[in-house]
């Protein structure tokens, strides 16, 4: 199931996401997902996940 998102974005960042969204010929709703999707990628692969208190034995 996909999680629906309610997003507030500055006129300035607004007009530019809604060109990229036109060049690509995509809504502006599959704009900003995969705007999104690349943001959170980039910030995981920058620093290190935290690792999770259940995996104790696992390095």
């Amino acid at each position: 199931m996909s999680k629906r998102i309610s997003v507030v974005l500055p006129d300035d960042i607004g007009e530019v996401v809604e060109k990229m969204a036109e060049s690509e010929m995509r809504s502006l709703s599959q704009m900003g997902a995969i705007l999104i999707a690349e943001a959170v990628k980039s910030r995981q692969s920058e620093t290190p996940a935290p690792k999770d208190k259940k995996d104790k034995g696992t390095p």
